[in-house]
């Protein structure tokens, strides 16, 4: 027999071998979907990929950057073929559908094993991380709605500059004493066919002492005297005060507006992130040119905002669940997302980001104003049927804010289709 044919009949066996064996020859793969924006940096992706493939050589990480829409769908698909990610980014109002849906692991007893984590978690996001008592994730990071305003417009008119409305119909008032339309709008909020409308309009909602849902999340409590009054505030606004945009029935996008100085207030507003960091600004221009500060209340009611933000969890796709989860406990460290924090302009759910405040309000002024604004803050609850209920409650906004129903009426018809998907 000549040696070439050893030589292969040797490859063969051990191809069998390794075959039969269950052991590949090849690296374990860990792959994860991710929003496109996140891998536009170092951090968080590529530097956990660094230290975690040197921990573990045996193992590759990838990434698949994704647009919003195109994750939630891509991951609903992917699961349902069995083909999914070892790792999925979601959104925080998806993780009720995800779980229901049998598309998350459950991470319960490895976070229970992990005290030092766990403690870590700020309270508030780690029960907003878990569905009936067990946890299927991490948080990667979160926001908060706060108040910006142009201060040029009050100067010419004479007016402090550094004053926040202490009320949304104090604020209105201001707006339409310094606007000047078609140039120049008031105030913004969004109106678009889409989630960011219902949760922008919750902070008037939870401020009017109002509620999404019943404590039991049976039925819709939104079409309340305190759901009226918020949604009449978003109509007087439109039509009465005439101090909102048409771009806002067209996109949610409100710091291009401000940065460009075509309105005066915005609600969820980070001029900082959208041009100041970039252009090089002082802190002290940057506080010359722009106010901000914790949302307005309405009338007679209470200091109220809103947090959305981004949760990691393992599919129940992934081959390899253990390794996945000490690759996101490494990705989602507080050190490890400085970076991307500084980047991003976002904020942490640990307690020991603290430990790199100097960091952070170094790179981004309004960090203690935010951190503050969580003290008020509410989450959209994750639950299973939450994406199908946007559409009849956004409908309704928009429909009131267009004078085709009044607020009661078009509150009332999409309490009435929330009640019935929510008895499905």
């Amino acid at each position: 027999m000549s040696i070439q044919r050893k030589l292969l009949i040797g490859v063969i066996i051990v191809a069998v071998v390794f075959g039969l064996s269950g052991i590949s020859m090849g690296k374990i793969k860990i792959s994860c979907f991710v929003r496109s924006y996140t891998l536009n940096q170092e951090s968080p992706w590529y530097s956990a990929k660094k230290i975690f493939e040197k921990q573990h050589p045996e193992v590759e990480v990838t990434f698949e950057g994704l647009g919003y829409d195109e994750s939630r769908e891509k991951t609903l698909i992917s699961v349902a073929a069995g083909r999914g990610p070892d790792i999925v980014q979601l959104d925080y109002i998806w993780l009720g559908e995800y779980v229901r849906g049998g598309i998350l692991v459950d991470v319960t007893d490895w976070l229970n094993a992990d005290k030092k984590l766990k403690e870590d978690i700020l309270p508030q996001f780690l029960k907003s991380s878990s569905w009936n008592g067990r946890y299927y994730g991490l948080w990667l990071n979160t926001d908060v709605r706060i108040l910006g305003w142009q201060k040029d417009p009050f100067r010419k008119a004479g007016l402090d500059p550094n004053k926040a409305p202490e009320t949304y119909e104090e604020l209105a008032e201001i707006a339409v004493k310094l606007q000047n339309p078609p140039k120049l709008y008031g105030y913004f909020f969004p109106l678009i066919s889409g989630e960011a409308t219902c949760e922008r309009w919750y902070s008037l909602l939870f401020s009017a002492g109002g509620r999404i849902f019943t404590p039991d999340y049976k039925h819709a409590a939104f079409a309340s005297e305190a759901g009226i009054k918020a949604l009449k505030f978003y109509v007087d606004a439109v039509n009465k005060y005439k101090i909102v945009p048409p771009d806002a029935w067209e996109s949610e996008e409100v710091d291009p507006l401000l940065w460009n100085k075509r309105i005066i207030y915005a609600f969820d507003a980070n001029p900082w992130a959208e041009g100041a960091y970039q252009a090089g600004w002082t802190k002290e221009k940057y506080d010359y040119e722009f106010g901000r500060s914790l949302l307005p209340r309405l009338d007679g009611g209470k200091r109220a905002t809103t947090s959305g933000g981004y949760i990691m969890g393992i599919t129940v796709d992934s081959k390899h669940p253990k390794l996945a989860w000490e690759f996101l406990k490494l990705a989602t460290s507080s050190e490890n997302l400085l970076g991307f924090f500084i980047a991003q302009q976002r904020i942490g759910t640990r307690k020991s980001f603290a430990l790199y405040a100097d960091k952070l309000r170094e790179k981004n002024p309004d960090y203690d104003l935010r951190i503050e604004a969580l003290k008020y803050t509410h989450f959209p609850p994750g639950i299973a049927k939450y994406t199908k209920i946007l559409e009849p409650l956004y409908t309704a906004i928009q429909k009131a804010c267009a004078l085709k129903e009044t607020p009661e009426e078009a509150l009332r018809k999409a309490a009435q289709k929330v009640d019935e998907i929510l008895s499905e």
